[in-house]
């Protein structure tokens, strides 16, 4: 994830930095060129106006750069156009040596001056050499502004991206916080219709347990964090509306004595009580469901045992995953089936 805080980011990014930018990269290339000019005509400065000369020569180079900056790197370079780009760069530094050589030449001709040693026509030079040497340059100055841009546009596309995800997380945590969907309410609702021929007295007990789990859910899960003991006594009404729902289903829930200043997620655990409820609800004969808590210097650990049936399923690691995306906290999630005592127990651990 892109740092927010970074210098480098603020003034690359900043629309309010632009201007700078822009006069540290004429500074820059007004130095080099300034420096390379002088370079070009040492020990005879004085008999040629080195001042228009170096302007000219700073003036061209900058209306290349920007050519570049502004025509061939986002109408080729950004659209993934790297061949033609390629070849268009090769070609304007084609040009620009083959100017600068000109210009050299036509400069020491219309001054009638020698050529310094570092000239590219002086007998002590390599004309291959120099002409290489100068490529390589003018090519680095080139690939340099494109390299720039490219971050520039990569820090871009990775803040959009991280926003991308932060909106997909908190996408997810509001699904996740609305677990209890519009198929649980009509189930539950229905329950209370078929029990009030069969049982009345249930019926104002599933509704009762359903507000409760309803409240719960409206809202203590609009806080980013609620208290242990809270959500550990939604899981107990949770379990209790689908006990009274289910006569076949019964279930227990451990915790410590003392929860004071204990705080989770809402709706922490919930997905593995479901998952549970899912997988006993396929199969016959009783059914039971253990919650134990336990709490050791400042992680917390939940064990969630069933006697289900067959193999440890596949909804576990879809659960991981949403955690390691929602809570951006240390946890540990293990599962085992015991063939011994026909029991499945799930393990969390999670830092508080």
């Amino acid at each position: 994830m892109i740092k927010l805080n970074n210098p480098l980011f603020h003034f690359l990014i900043n629309s309010k930095f632009r201007w700078c930018r822009h006069l540290v990269f004429i500074f820059s290339i007004g130095i080099i060129l300034t420096n390379h000019i002088f370079l070009t005509y040492e020990g005879q400065t004085a008999s040629i106006n080195i001042y228009a000369i170096t302007i000219s020569y700073i003036v061209v180079s900058l209306l290349i750069m920007y050519i570049n900056l502004y025509l061939f790197i986002p109408h080729l370079l950004l659209r993934g156009r790297y061949l033609e780009y390629t070849f268009v760069l090769v070609a304007v530094l084609s040009l620009i040596i083959s100017g600068n050589i000109y210009a050299e030449y036509k400069i020491h001709e219309y001054y009638q001056i020698p050529f310094g040693r570092y000239s590219i026509f002086s007998e002590t030079q390599s004309k291959i050499i120099s002409i290489v040497y100068s490529f390589v340059i003018f090519a680095l100055y080139l690939i340099s502004v494109a390299a720039i841009v490219f971050y520039k546009h990569w820090l871009l596309n990775s803040k959009k991206l991280d926003q991308l995800k932060a909106k997909q997380i908190q996408t997810d945590l509001d699904n996740f916080k609305n677990r209890i969907s519009t198929t649980f309410l009509l189930d539950k609702l229905s329950k209370a219709a078929e029990q009030c021929s069969i049982k009345p007295t249930n019926v104002s007990r599933i509704l009762l347990q359903l507000s409760q789990v309803l409240r719960y859910q409206l809202y203590d899960c609009n806080r980013e964090n609620v208290l242990l003991s809270s959500e550990i006594k939604f899981i107990e009404n949770y379990l209790t509306l689908e006990q009274i729902c289910n006569d076949r289903l019964t279930f227990s829930v451990s915790r410590p004595k003392s929860l004071l200043n204990r705080f989770v997620s809402p709706l922490l655990f919930i997905s593995f009580i479901e998952d549970a409820l899912s997988v006993l609800a396929q199969q016959d004969g009783e059914s039971s469901i253990s919650i134990e808590f336990s709490i050791s210097d400042d992680t917390l650990t939940f064990v969630c045992s069933d006697n289900r049936k067959g193999s440890i399923t596949k909804e576990n690691l879809t659960i991981s995953n949403r955690l390691e995306l929602l809570q951006n906290k240390k946890y540990n999630l293990s599962s085992q089936f015991e063939n011994a005592t026909n029991q499945y127990n799930l393990v969390f651990q999670y830092q508080l």
